[in-house]
This record gives structure tokens, sequence and C-alpha cells, in this order.
């Protein structure tokens, strides 16, 4: 439509049309519409500045779907050098926003090294530049993530996520490797922050190798021992002696490397090794005050203190680090013992019943700014320590996952109960049950407040593991006949279906995510088609068999006990591991079937059964669908990593837990 412009009659061309420069009819009755008109007309200046230009109120092009402003910030992110300036400013900043507070990260003094940033010093030595560059890297994603989300991009590229520092941190890795045998602090926390990046890309093996590398630095540079014994600093500190604020940053990096050890699964570093004090807060640690706490023991402090500078309390100078690290030497002590089959928890003489105690003491001395709740919640907002919070919450239930898998048998093959524990048995798999239900619930809150919060490494395991647990649960566990079963079973699906969206979220940030949410969805498919088949099997066993009983019972020799509804979940003529779908009779058949530690179980399977199995295979989930076993450790998620990311690996790795992704 062209533009209508009202003409005041003036010979010679009317002054409107001058000035929007168009070519006057004489007549000046007639509205300019020629289409030389209309395209003559030059165009009025509209909104067109991007969500991220105005914020930073910045001049924008207007271009779409993305400025050249932003177009240029990513080119940056993906450079091969360094920014300046305020950028590089920023990109550090980024790095103490999301990385810092996360597990036991916090080990670069924040005052100190943004002073020397300040000073324009980080790339005089090999050691300084190589810091700087790691801690750009890790920065480099949680900037581009903030570009990508305050622009509006619903799901920023996980391709150009994972690709955003990544020169930055080969070229850390190039500076490191390069004098491999000078050994310093600062080149330790390059290392630390390396493994951790490797991880988060999906690159395990690189992480297995320089977890090894970590802990053998930690070793010879002898800081699993503290400096002297003036932890309070209150003597004259002669040359060469570290500050207040190197001592405490020394305890965190040797406390880094301990959970990193922990997460390989290597065991080379023993906690009677370390003998130093737990980190203090990350307000003494911030303003440089010096503190005593506790030790990795309950209530002890260091021996080689004065009783007088030992406070009342020591505990009070602990922050959230102290309590995670806590939380991982119970994890560790968990693992070693579930993998010595020792005796069940319900035994009060078991080491897993003394470990249950610990646990139980851990949440109980957690104090009131450590605890999930709404006051604690935003309180960690304001100080960007929520990711640490959920992460310090998530471990402790699923130590609780760990500690009970024995309450599980046939999804982590293990030895099968005995019978009269069957109300033992009954309790800590519904304990197990509330446990992946709180896993899933803190994530899906943590969720809601952004996807920054979910920055672990270790969260997308997490959630897969309380899928497969609830699943399982509800699937082989649950009676139906128990009021509310039907309830329980709905809100179990509706939480893996939570579980599944926040992978889904997590894939942005971390690879693995992704296909742990594919593998969770292909187990809701198979559930989903399982209801119609389930129902249609109980109005057949009702119509035919009324007084069904769908708990196991003892039966003649002829007869056979049902299937129960929510069994269906589990139906397999054969998977492919050699388990079968359970079916007592008085009489058992005996199926040479290894459990997990290599002894033989019994499997009863009936005729009656395998016709309904025949029908049901295709479309019900298979128990050795959660079977789909994930080491705890760093070394069974290399084998996965490899056989995902690499094409050349080795065909030997024949249990691949990928076969589920």
């Amino acid at each position: 439509m062209g533009c209508r412009v009202k003409c005041d009659g003036r010979p010679n061309g009317c002054r409107n049309c001058q000035r929007l420069q168009l070519d006057c009819d004489e007549g000046g009755a007639k509205f300019g519409s020629s289409a030389s008109a209309s395209a003559s007309v030059p165009k009025m200046r509209t909104y067109r500045s991007c969500r991220s230009c105005r914020l930073s109120k910045t001049k924008c092009s207007g271009s779409r779907p993305r400025c050249r402003r932003c177009v240029a910030k990513e080119v940056e992110l993906l450079s091969s050098e360094l920014p300046t300036g305020r950028k590089l400013r920023r990109l550090v900043e980024q790095y103490f926003a999301n990385i810092h507070p996360l597990r036991c990260f916090a080990f670069v003094h924040k005052p100190s090294f943004m002073h020397q940033l300040d000073k324009g010093v980080g790339s005089e030595d090999e050691s300084s530049s190589a810091l700087l560059h790691i801690l750009c890297a890790h920065g480099a994603r949680f900037l581009l993530l903030g570009y990508c989300l305050d622009g509006h991009v619903a799901t920023p590229p996980p391709a150009l996520l994972s690709s955003a520092g990544c020169q930055w941190a080969k070229r850390a890795e190039s500076l490191l490797l390069a004098d491999l045998g000078t050994i310093s602090i600062q080149r330790l926390m390059v290392a630390i922050l390396l493994h951790d990046f490797h991880l988060r890309a999906g690159e395990y093996g690189q992480a297995l190798m320089l977890s090894g590398l970590a802990v053998r630095m930690a070793h010879a540079l002898k800081i699993n021992v503290e400096y002297d014994a003036d932890v309070l600093c209150s003597e004259e500190m002669g040359p060469g002696a570290p500050s207040v604020a190197s001592r405490e940053s020394r305890r965190r990096l040797m406390w880094a490397c301990y959970v990193l050890d922990a997460g390989s699964g290597a065991d080379l570093l023993r906690e009677s090794d370390i003998k130093i004090q737990l980190p203090s807060n990350e307000r003494n640690f911030g303003l440089r005050i010096p503190a005593v706490t506790e030790t990795l023991a309950v209530g002890h402090v260091l021996q080689l203190l004065a009783p007088a500078v030992v406070p009342h309390r020591p505990a009070a100078n602990m922050g959230i680090m102290a309590y995670y690290i806590r939380l991982v030497a119970l994890w560790k002590r968990i693992v070693r013992c579930v993998q010595q089959a020792p005796a069940p928890p319900w035994q009060p003489d078991s080491p897993l019943a003394a470990l249950e105690a610990d646990l139980v003491q851990w949440r109980r001395d957690l104090p009131d700014f450590v605890e999930y709740s709404t006051e604690t919640i935003y309180a960690r907002l304001d100080s960007n320590q929520f990711g640490a919070l959920v992460l310090i919450h998530c471990t402790y239930h699923h130590n609780h996952l760990e500690l009970y898998k024995v309450a599980m048998a046939d999804l982590f093959r293990l030895a099968e109960p005995p019978e009269e524990q069957r109300q033992a048995l009954q309790t800590a798999q519904a304990g197990c049950y509330h446990h992946a239900r709180r896993i899933s619930d803190i994530l899906a809150d943590a969720a809601e407040h952004g996807v920054r919060f979910l920055s672990d490494s270790q969260l997308p395991f997490y959630l897969y593991h309380s899928s497969r647990v609830m699943l399982y649960y509800v699937g082989r566990l649950l009676d139906p006949r128990r009021p509310g079963a039907e309830a329980k079973m709905r809100d179990a699906v509706e939480a893996v279906e939570s579980n599944g969206r926040v992978l889904r979220l997590m894939g942005i940030l971390f690879p693995i995510a992704q296909s742990l949410s594919d593998t969770t969805d292909r187990w809701l498919f198979k559930v989903r088609q399982t209801d119609e088949l389930v129902s249609r099997f109980e109005e057949r066993m009702t119509t035919t068999m009324p007084a069904v009983d769908f708990r196991v019972r003892e039966s003649g020799s002829e007869e056979t006990e049902s299937l129960s509804s929510s069994e269906l979940l589990f139906s397999s003529e054969e998977s492919s591991n050699g388990w079968r779908k359970k079916a007592r009779t008085k009489k058992k058949e005996t199926a040479g079937v290894k459990n997990w530690e290599g002894t033989t179980m019994n499997t009863m399977s009936t005729t009656t059964t395998t016709t309904t199995t025949k029908t049901t295979t295709k479309t019900t989930l298979e128990l050795d669908d959660l079977q789909k076993l994930l080491s705890w450790d760093l070394s069974g998620v290399v084998e996965m990593g490899g056989r995902v990311y690499r094409d050349d690996m080795d065909d030997c790795v024949s249990q691949s837990w990928t076969g589920a992704i």
C-alpha cells in the first residue's frame, strides 16, 4: 500500500511532498500512490535491537537472528587468543560464579587473583598463564550460555557451547604437559580444573589420566600435611612462609585431590595419610581470617594444636565444602563395603548398619545454613552457592541408594536376601524409593532457577540412577493390592518424566546428559506401551481367576502363581544376560546364572508364564533395560564414554553400558 500524503496545493510542488522527497501531483488533489513514490519513502527507525544489546546499552545492528555484536562475541569465545581488559575479567567472573562454588574447586583465592589480574599479571610465566587459560575456558561456556538465554534462545546449540573455551583449555593443557617435571601449586590447580573440563566434555579417558597426575603432584608437594603447627599464623612469618590465604588454599587443594581421587575410583589417597584440617568457611577464606576447624573425623582437631588455640566449637568455622568432604568419605566407605558383600544391614553388627548410622549422624550434624529449605535456597542463590547446596543433598540421597543395593538384588544382580527378613527388606526398598524421589524433586526444583545451577558433572548420573530405581520399585516390588499402589505408580512415572526433562536441559552443558535422557525416554515409552497390555491381562485374570493372589505364595504341584500387573513391566522370554522372569512354583527349576560377584543364583520359570511372556516381549520394559550398570567410579565411565565418543575404541569392552544409549 502506498504512502498517503496530503498536498498543500502549492504551485510547482507542495512542501509536504518536498519534505518527504515525493513527486507531487501538480493538481494537488491526488495522494502519492505510485510504486516509485512509495519505494522512495525512507524507512522509519524501528525498535529492532536484540535483548542482549538493550541490556548492555550497546548499539545494535538489528540483524536477525543474531546481531553482529553477538556473533563477534561468539567468535571471541572460540578464538585461540584470550581477550583483554573488561572482557577477560568478565570470563574470570563467570568461572568464580559457576565453577568455584562446586565441590572443592574453591581453592583459588578470588581477591588475590582478581588483584593480580587488574595489575596485568597472569601471563609472565607458564604456570600463571595456564591457570588463567583454564579459568577462562570454564567461564567461556557460561558466558556464552548467558548470551544465548538473554537473547531468548530457548535451547542454546550444544555444539557451540561445547566449543567455547576449548582452544584455551588446550593451551592450558599444552603448557602443563610441556614441562611435566615442574611441580607447583598453580600447576596442580591447572590439572584439577583440566580434569573437570574433560569430564564435562565427555572426554573421560583424558580425565582419568589427569586424575593420576594430580594425585602424584599432591604427594610431591606434601600438601597432605599442615605447613607447620602455626595454623592461626600468630607467630612472625619467616621468609617464604605462606600467608593465611595460601595455607587455606593448600588445604582446599588437597581436599580437591581427595574428592577427585574418590570419583576416579583409583583410591590412591587414604584418609589416614591426610593430616590437615577441613576447609574453613568462605567468609574466613575471602577475608584472610585464620581459623581452627575439625578434621575428617567428627569432633576431632589436629593433634599438633595447642589446647589454648582450639575454640569451643571448631565446627562453627566450617562451611558447606567441609560437610561435602565428609559425605564423600562416607561414599567411599559405602562403596568399599558393598563390593565386599558384607552382612546385610538389618543385622545389628553389620558394617552396612554402622554406615547407615554414620549417614544419619551426618544429617543430624548438618547446620541450618546447609539445610535444604526455602530460606537457605535463596541465601545460596544470592551467594552463587545454590549449585553446591543441590549437589551436597543429592549426594546424600545417592549414598543411601548405594548403601541399600542389597534391597534390590535383581536390579544389581546381588544375592537374594533370606525370606525371614522380608519386613526389613521391604522397609529398605521403600527407603530406596524415597531417596530416589528426593533426588528427582531437588533437581526439578533447581531447574526452575536456571540450568547454570545444574552444572556439576555428577548430577546427570544421579538422575539416571534415580529413574531406574523408581521404575524398578513400582514395576517389580510394589504390592498392587496395597492402598495407593496405582497413585504410587503414576507418581513414579511423573517423576521419571521430570528427570527426563531435566536431563534434556542439562544436555546443554553435558553431552552425556542427552544420551541418558534418551534412555529414560525409551523406558517410559515401554511403560506406556505396557499400560494397555496390563489392563487387558488383569481383566482376563479377573474373569478366569477371581480369587487370584498377586503376591508370592506356595501352590500345588500342578498350579502356578499368576503374574502381578506391575511385574508385567519386566517380562522377557530370556534377556541377553540369561535372566528369566520369576514365577514361583513349589517345584523350582534351577538356572545356572551368575550374579555380580560371580555366585550362582536360582531363577524359576513355569510353562504357564512362558506363553504370557512371549506375548509381552516386544512391548514391556525388561529387567535387563534397567540393569545397564554404571560403575560408581570414573573407570566405568571411561568404557562408556569411549564407546559413545570414539570410533577407534577396542571392541574388547564386552560389557558396555552404552547398549542402553
